[in-house]
């Protein structure tokens, strides 16, 4: 009952376990696509600041560029400048010279005005070169200068930027890129008299991409030819994402590190590049993961806490049927008091008092019927004892009085008249007697036998003190003294021993009736053991003593006690008997 006590105890807990799986399914589903939702809220808007700071810094240096365009177009169409070149063919070193310093100074004057730009070269068709920074005498340096890979590929072009070089004789470590121009002739519609190569600082242009950017960003900065102007990483990722895109570089692409995005820098044909990594929109979306998180445990916190109080309203009718129904045990049925809910547990209340009154009415019926029927029983089973036992007595009676042995005749008729005294009673309430006094009924069975059968057996017993006060069942020796004289002495034509044994075995009290005579057929003990009536036979008269105890036991005591019959090896029968072990003092005794 223990087992069914605690698991009823928990049908609160079970219904919140369940009710908690159910909430807990929904509210993950729900808040996980609440998450899903909101990290592409973040990660778009994560793009789109990224892409605007990108833009931002795009147009930043677009304006250098431009700038750039507009100043080296004032250079080309500046009227001193152009009239210096115009000037008659040059017939002397002096003029030449002369020259060379009137154009340098004049592009001194311009690369002044811009504090990134480092000098200017105007290199004309006719073989003259001038430079801000030069003199006459370093035109084959400057032709040098120009034959540089990062300047020559593109000459030609307008409006060209190169790739960063150095020069350390002029500019020491500072990294340089020279944007070029066409110089037309402006009298000459078309025609191309030079090229103008301005030299530009390109940590001005870095340090614009430094403003907008922060150390832990990935940023580049991509040349024409996909080679890195610049690049700020910890590691590797920004190229790897570069290379999976390829040539086919586009505004945004989804990579493997996360979402790059590039920006085309005015007429440069530069790209800058960001890459937002996934650990930086997992960063920014970390705060929707624990504000879900939070929501969630609070939300089922509460919706249990408010449940269980709702619920231990509902449950406890229930709870308290369920320990009353518990509580009940058979001959202990109590009345219910009915719990007035106005639903189904109420109708249940009803049910159950109603079954428990059909239970008791049934009970006490059954306890009726039961006792009427043991009374009969047990009167049908001692009938079928006694009327036998008489018999035997009454024909040694007319056996000894035809003999003239009336002292002989007087003994047994005392002896049988102890007999009867004592079994009279079994139709009474008391069917049990002690040990002592079954003894003495035996003894005095075997007085009225000994007569009839005289010099044929002889009985011993075995009993200690402490077991003559032993509660058994009336009658319970004497039958199978009987069995073990009638049938199992007698017919073997020689003097027997019928050995009496009590003892006490832990909890139970044990009785061993045993003779050296015939012994028992193997069938008989498989029919007392299997339940089946067994019936002797001695002559026409029919022996039913050991069935008869078998029942009796198992009627008083049980399954668990009873009788055993077995054949001695060396001829003979011995029947156990196992009783639950009681023992009687002589106060009562007296009040039996």
């Amino acid at each position: 009952m223990e087992g069914k006590k605690l698991k009823r105890k928990c049908l609160k807990w079970r219904i919140l376990k369940n009710i908690s799986l159910i909430l807990a399914l929904s509210m993950i589903v729900s808040s996980a696509a609440g998450i899903w939702y909101f990290q592409n809220v973040v990660r778009t808007q994560k793009i789109s600041d990224e892409k605007s700071r990108l833009v931002q810094l795009s147009n930043q240096m677009e304006f250098l560029t431009e700038d750039m365009e507009q100043f080296s177009l004032s250079i080309l169409i500046d009227e001193e400048l152009q009239r210096l070149l115009k000037e008659r063919e040059i017939t002397s070193e002096f003029e030449r010279c002369r020259r060379h310093d009137k154009v340098g100074f004049r592009l001194s004057f311009y690369s002044n005005l811009r504090p990134y730009i480092m000098g200017a070269i105007l290199d004309m068709r006719d073989g003259s070169c001038y430079g801000s920074n030069y003199n006459a005498m370093d035109i084959g340096y400057i032709r040098e200068k120009l034959k540089k890979e990062e300047i020559s590929k593109n000459q030609g072009r307008s409006y060209v930027y190169s790739a960063p070089y150095y020069d350390k004789e002029s500019y020491g470590d500072s990294a340089m890129i020279c944007y070029q121009v066409q110089m037309f002739d402006k009298y000459r519609f078309g025609q191309r008299k030079g090229t103008l190569y301005i030299e530009i600082c390109f940590d001005y242009f870095l340090e614009q991409i430094s403003a907008y950017t922060q150390k832990k960003d990935y940023v580049a900065l991509v040349g024409t030819e996909g080679e890195f102007l610049y690049k700020q990483g910890t590691d590797d990722k920004l190229e790897k994402s570069l290379a999976q895109c390829g040539t086919d570089l586009k505004e945004l692409v989804k990579t493997k590190y996360g979402y790059l995005l590039s920006e085309s820098v005015g007429k440069t044909e530069w790209k800058l590049c960001v890459l937002v990594t996934q650990k930086d929109l997992w960063a920014e979306g970390r705060f929707v993961l624990v504000f879900f998180l939070l929501s969630f445990l609070l939300s089922l916190f509460l919706i249990l806490i408010f449940i269980s109080k709702r619920m231990e309203a509902v449950v406890s009718p229930l709870t308290h049927l369920s320990e009353k129904m518990v509580c009940t045990e058979y001959g202990k049925i109590e009345k219910v008091e009915i719990m007035h809910t106005g639903d189904e547990i109420e109708t249940l209340y009803e049910c159950f008092c109603t079954m428990m009154d059909q239970l008791r009415k049934g009970e006490e019926d059954h306890i009726r019927y039961e006792r009427q029927k043991r009374e009969m029983e047990y009167d049908i089973m001692l009938s079928q004892i006694n009327p036998h036992y008489l018999y035997n007595v009454l024909n040694t009676v007319v056996y000894l009085s035809a003999a003239g042995r009336n002292k002989d005749v007087a003994k047994i008729v005392q002896a049988l008249i102890h007999t009867l005294h004592d079994t009279l009673k079994l139709g009474e309430d008391n069917v049990e007697t002690i040990i002592k006094k079954e003894l003495e009924l035996t003894r005095c069975y075997l007085e009225i036998q000994k007569y009839r059968y005289a010099e044929q057996f002889e009985v011993r017993i075995e009993c200690g003190d402490l077991c003559e006060r032993c509660k058994v069942p009336k009658t319970i020796i004497q039958p199978l003294v009987e069995n073990a004289i009638v049938h199992g002495i007698l017919p073997a034509e020689r003097k027997g021993i019928v050995l009496i044994q009590i003892s006490r075995q832990e909890d139970s009290l044990c009785i061993s009736v045993e003779d050296d005579g015939v012994g028992i057929q193997k069938e008989e003990i498989e029919r007392l053991m299997a339940g089946e009536e067994i019936v002797q036979k001695k002559g026409e008269r029919k022996h039913i003593g050991l069935t008869n105890i078998r029942d009796r036991i198992h009627y008083l005591y049980g399954q668990s006690y009873g009788i055993q019959a077995e054949r001695k090896e060396d001829g003979g029968t011995r029947i156990f008997l196992r009783l639950p072990y009681e023992f009687i003092t002589e106060e009562e005794e007296e009040r039996r």
